[in-house]
């Protein structure tokens, strides 16, 4: 009888223990199902490489503004940087339009938004002067 009752309460603990550990995984696989990023935000703008600058960060900045923002929003420099897939060096001296996403902790001191470039492109936007 104490070896049934033992061999009951052992098997008890057992399949609670699972429940607990397949209740955490599907926790954690929600969470890799549904991550909380930031959206993707675009800026166009004329990219150029980046010479020596006090702020050290970035490769390339932007010379131009963020698309979502206000039409009459004065130009401004933003801070570049991209992954190994994307040559921002053949885009240098050309207009061009972003995707990416702003680095948080950025600006630092006196400098420019940082912006992780997740895709760019040629800016094939032709102005028509009608005068």
């Amino acid at each position: 009888m104490k070896y049934l009752l033992a061999l009951s309460a052992a098997a008890l603990i057992c399949f609670s223990s699972a429940n607990s550990f397949a209740q955490k995984k599907t926790t954690a696989q929600k969470q890799k199902i549904n991550p909380t990023k930031q959206a993707n935000f675009y800026w166009a703008g004329v990219l150029q490489k980046q010479g020596i600058t006090s702020y050290q960060y970035g490769t390339h900045i932007l010379n131009g503004m963020a698309l979502s923002g206000k039409p009459d929003q004065p130009e401004t420099t933003f801070a570049l940087r991209a992954g190994k897939k994307i040559n921002l060096d053949k885009y240098a001296g050309k207009k061009v339009i972003i995707i990416g996403k702003k680095v948080e902790g950025y600006p630092l001191e006196l400098g420019p938004e940082l912006i992780e470039v997740s895709a760019i492109e040629l800016d094939k936007v032709v102005k028509i002067n009608m005068n």
